[in-house]
């Protein structure tokens, strides 16, 4: 009976924050509320950050996500206290959200981003670009990880492009090259500061493979965990296997769980 009246109140404020946030709060605002009206919209917000993102599809749900709900919020404070140059593996890149507000939460923070899907790709690279004093801290790579090495074909959901993934059943079909998580872990010079893995249901292959030694190499993991593509392993029993790996679990704001030693 409430719903609706919560409802309003959180839209409101959604749009108070909106307001106090972004520089051009109009083409925000009006992002939010025509949500079928397609093109490209670029955002300036207050704090430095330049984001732009597609109307007509669910990229300002995913904005809302990481820049108002408060989604990550442990990892990126995990992050914001490291010394030294922490290395921040970004998988399921997207946009580049999470890999800007990596890099700008620590002002050495280096992040290696993956994400197979050209359409997707190609927007992070504008936000990259976008973002001068923190795009050569950020290297963008167009492999997919998973658990297995091979050549597969990824999915794009033009609605909702953040749920394009290797296990989708629908949308345009883009041939891709996976790389091995264990390999991504093995290459790096120093251990993993942070992993985060936003795969569409592909953090189970990568449980099925990585040995041991590959999860000892990482520090801390943000994790947006979906359902078993093949229905064989639950996401308790996925967390409980972290755990075994040496991990704390601790559930973050909106979806995801942060995980450090």
């Amino acid at each position: 009976m409430h719903q609706p009246s919560v409802y309003r109140r959180n839209k409101v404020r959604t749009i108070i924050e909106i307001v106090r946030r972004i520089e051009n709060w109009p083409t925000a605002v009006a992002l939010r509320l025509f949500r079928r009206r397609p093109g490209l919209r670029l955002l300036a917000f207050r704090g430095g950050l330049n984001i732009a993102c597609r109307g007509a599809t669910r990229d300002w749900d995913v904005i809302h996500e990481l820049f108002f709900a408060g989604s990550y919020r442990c990892a990126l404070e995990y992050l914001h206290n490291q010394p030294g140059t922490p290395t921040v593996l970004d998988l399921g890149g997207n946009i580049g959200l999470f890999s800007l507000l990596a890099v700008s939460s620590h002002g050495k923070a280096r992040v290696i981003a993956f994400e197979p899907g050209a359409p997707n790709r190609r927007l992070f690279e504008m936000n990259r670009l976008a973002n001068p004093a923190f795009s050569d801290r950020i290297e963008l790579r167009k492999e997919a990880v998973g658990g297995v090495a091979r050549t597969a074909e990824w999915f794009f959901d033009e609605k909702n492009p953040g749920g394009s993934g290797l296990f989708c059943v629908e949308g345009r079909r883009y041939p891709v090259q996976i790389v091995t998580f264990a390999d991504v872990v093995r290459s790096m010079p120093e251990p993993v500061t942070l992993v985060k893995m936003d795969i569409e249901g592909a953090e189970y292959e990568i449980m099925a493979n990585a040995p041991a030694e590959t999860w000892q190499r990482i520090r801390a993991v943000s994790l947006e965990l979906h359902d078993d593509p093949e229905q064989r392993v639950s996401r308790t029993e996925f967390l409980d296997r972290l755990q075994r790996h040496g991990f704390g679990v601790e559930t973050e704001s909106v979806c995801s769980y942060f995980l450090s030693r």
